[in-house]
Parts: C-alpha cells; structure tokens; sequence
C-alpha cells in the first residue's frame, strides 16, 4: 500500500516563517489576521495538500462540547416586516427563534435580532451587521418578499427559514410540508374518515411550491379513497365574510367528514355556520401550534430553528459564504399529534360494539 506524510498547520508555517497559530487562524478565515496573509496561507495550504486532520477535528468538537462556550460573535436574525413586532408573535417563528437562540448558545454565540428600520439603506445595515461581528445571517419568513436593494450578500453565511422568501438565494431549512400533509391524511383516514377535505390558501401554497395541494393530491391517491373530494382554495386576502360564504358552498356540495386545514379562519368559519367538533365534522390542521384546534401536525419548530442554526455555523466554519454554487434543501418532518377535535371513529365503534 502507498504511504504519505500527511501535511499538518505547522509544515505551512515553517515555509511561511509564521507561527503555527497563525496558519490556524488563517484557515478559520478569522478576521484577527489581515486578508492578505488569510490568502498567502489558503493559497499555500491549498498548494501544499492540506487537508484538516478528521480525528484531531473530532477531539477539538468533544472537547468543546466539555467546556462551557464563550460568546464571541453575533447570529444575525434580519427582520424585515412592515411591523416588526408581529413576526415572533406567531408561534410557529417564535419557535424557530428558540430553538435557533438555544443552539447558537451552545455553539458560543449569541443570536441577536436586527430590525431592518424604513429609512436604513442597503450600506447602512450591512455596516450595523459588520460592526458586530456578524459572520452568519438567518433570514425568517416574511409575509412579502423584503427589498434587499444592493446589500452584499457575499460577506455572509446566509441560511432562509422556509420558501416565503424568495431572496438572497441560499441554502433553506424548513418544515416538511408535504410529508406533514400526507402523515395526517394517512392519520385522519385510518381513524376511519373517507371524505376528508383539505382547505388551503391558493397563493400561500404557491409561495411553498405547491407542497400543501400537492401533499393533498397524492395522499387521495396512495390512500385510493373511495370519495376523494377537490381542496377548497382561496386566497389569503379574503375578507372573513366572503370566506365563510365559499367555505359553505364548498361544505355543502361535497359533504366532508373531516377537514385538514391550513388557515385559521376556517374555525371562525364553522363557528358562524353553527358546525360543532367534531360532533358535525372533525378537523385536524398543518400546525397544531398556530391553529390550536387539537389533533393535527406538530412542525417541530425549535428543531427547525436549531438544524438551521447547526448548518449555519458549518458554513461560517468553512467560509462559505454569499450565493451556495449548490443550494441545499434540509427539511425537518413534523409528527401527528392526537386530540379531541378528530376521534378515531374504528376505536369508538370496537367499544360501542
């Protein structure tokens, strides 16, 4: 078998006449050592063959893991909604913030929110984020798509939360929509349900790819339900009244006996039309936080936020920064949750009998 010496940090510093610290610093790309020796000793390192040594990489992981972490930079969570406050009043994202604050403590740093105020231009903001030593950027969902102008993606790690935002193009950590949908129709039809309906913003869904309409879809196919009915589709915009109109013609035609829901409203909806749960219909929705009707998916939301969290540092850890050559997709899968707004009809029939 062919035999190599394996090049180590202190070989690059010896050809270089620096000190081995150094040559590690450089490596990590830290700002304590000026550009221009980060890139004689990249440049060098690359020349010379080095590659990270796996085992020493893991003990130095073991025993970070042993130590209490220092904080010694900031995560950037950039939030661009017209009202700022709103944003981690939703449950879902304020969970992801949890989950993301917890594992940037654990990892030494600090997740620290930045407003992105009405009059601060593109330059201003990125100089804020520069100013503290913000490496990694983690961009939460907006309700419409933020303008970024001219800022500088290529000085930071970024990772989005979900597919609600379209840009900076990166790497993206979100819930499993699709496999979420599919999980509960699979619930919901073994709980003994066949017209089960499925109510969805049409322009919310679009912005995720058509995964909550497609879940739907293919779920009535691999079930092969005997009475598969169409989704009612609406739009986010509607005005209560109006939804609650269509909502009953939808009802009323196809007669379902379990909905899944996406939106709140539909809840208000079968209030007004006096419909109890689950005595008329049985419900259960995409987020059992957000729309609290009982049974239905659990995101997993704090994980989302610390996998998002783990896969930024890895980036800031490697450098890599700006557009991603090869965009990455993590998706985290959610888990049924049981309640009372959706009994299971064969366990009640096996004790009636």
């Amino acid at each position: 078998m062919p035999t190599f010496n394996r090049v180590t940090i202190r070989d690059i510093a010896v050809r270089l006449g620096v000190s081995h610290v150094t040559v590690s610093l450089a490596l990590k790309d830290s700002s304590r050592i000026s550009k221009g020796r980060r890139e004689q000793v990249q440049s060098l390192a690359k020349e010379m063959g080095y590659r990270p040594d796996p085992i020493l990489s893991s003990l130095v992981v073991y025993r970070q893991s042993k130590r209490p972490a220092h904080i010694h930079s900031a995560i950037a969570w950039i939030n661009h909604w017209e009202h700022p406050e709103a944003l981690r009043k939703i449950r879902e994202f304020n969970a992801y913030w949890s989950g993301a604050s917890a594992a940037a403590e654990r990892f030494g740093y600090r997740l620290d929110e930045f407003v992105w105020q009405p009059d601060f231009t593109p330059q201003r903001f990125e100089t804020i984020l520069q100013t503290r030593n913000v490496r990694g950027v983690l961009i939460p969902p907006h309700h419409d798509q933020p303008d970024w102008g001219s800022f500088h993606w290529d000085n930071f790690s970024v990772i989005r939360f979900g597919l609600s935002v379209r840009s900076p193009y990166s790497h993206i950590v979100t819930a499993d929509h699709l496999r979420g949908v599919v999980t509960a129709m699979e619930k919901i039809h073994a709980y003994g349900y066949e017209r089960i309906g499925f109510v969805v913003p049409g322009d919310f869904d679009l912005r995720l790819g058509g995964s909550w309409t497609g879940g739907f879809i293919a779920s009535q196919k691999l079930l092969a339900l005997t009475h598969p009915l169409p989704p009612l589709i609406t739009q986010q915009s509607l005005e209560t009244p109006v939804f609650v109109r269509k909502f009953k013609q939808w009802f009323d035609k196809h007669k379902p006996d379990a909905i899944l829901i996406v939106d709140g409203r539909v809840v208000q909806a079968l209030k007004q039309l006096n419909l109890r749960v689950p005595q008329d219909i049985a419900v259960a929705s995409t987020t059992v936080v957000d729309i609290p009707v009982g049974a239905g998916i659990n995101q997993n939301s704090e994980e989302i936020g610390r996998v998002a969290v783990e896969t930024l540092i890895s980036l800031i850890n490697s450098n890599d920064r700006g557009k991603p050559t090869v965009p990455r997709r993590i998706l985290v899968e959610g888990a049924w949750v049981d309640g009372a707004s959706l009994p299971n009809r064969k366990v009640a029939a096996t004790k009636s009998g």
